[in-house]
């Protein structure tokens, strides 16, 4: 797992109006992503989004019960998206170690979302 490799993220907090746009997405070390969606992840309006090396995205916003997680795995050259919906502490688990390089091995057990 590639905790301090640095990753493209972007975000949105509705409840602190603070973003990153996607267009413009900024830098931040792996170890860093958990602690993020941490504080991000308490609104289900709110939503991260983390591109790897080869620009695969990782989504991750809260159910609207805002009790369970959703991660969705999109590549730049495919249409639609892997979708997983978990507990709150289990995507926290995926988004603590991320790899270099997302799969979808990522999110066993995901549903294609066309």
């Amino acid at each position: 797992m590639a905790n301090n490799m640095l990753f493209k993220v972007f975000y949105k907090d509705y409840v602190n109006d603070v973003s990153i746009k996607s267009s413009e997405p900024g830098e931040l070390s792996g170890d860093r992503i958990a602690p993020l969606a941490e504080v991000l992840l308490q609104h289900a309006d709110n939503f991260l989004g983390i591109y790897d090396a080869k620009d695969t995205l990782l989504q991750a916003y809260l159910d609207d019960d805002e009790q369970t997680v959703f991660l969705e795995l999109q590549y730049h050259e495919q249409q639609g998206c892997l979708q997983l919906k978990l507990p709150w502490a289990d995507a926290f688990d995926i988004l603590a170690n991320l790899p270099a390089e997302f799969s979808n091995e990522l999110l066993p057990d995901a549903k294609y979302i066309g």
